[in-house]
């Protein structure tokens, strides 16, 4: 429970209007990891999985990774469901943390 507190505060909570801008450009992406990483400091993972989490996340927000997974496999375009994109997003994320958490153990 502690890890989805901590993703949902760093990735929710924590970020502002010009963080969205994570996609355009890096320095907004790394300013977004890096506050989004700071809930993490607080649930005793080691730091190779920390980094882990805040690379993944840094390269699948600043390349649309989500975006390019809904396009491979041809799921229901935003315009149909407009909340489709956060869901796969936030999908995506939450399976690497489980993963990387998975691992530590």
């Amino acid at each position: 429970m502690k890890y989805l507190i901590a993703h949902l505060i760093g990735d929710f909570l924590l970020q502002n209007h010009w963080m969205q801008g994570k996609t355009r450009a890096w320095l907004p992406c790394l300013v977004h990891v890096a506050v989004y990483m700071v809930p993490w400091l607080f649930v005793g993972l080691p730091v190779w999985a920390l980094a882990a989490i805040a690379v993944q996340h840094a390269l699948q927000d600043r390349y649309r990774l989500a975006g390019a997974w809904s396009r491979l496999i041809r799921q229901t375009p935003a315009d149909v469901w407009p909340q489709g994109p956060l869901w796969v997003d936030q999908s995506m994320h939450a399976a690497w943390c489980a993963l990387v958490i998975s691992l530590t153990s």
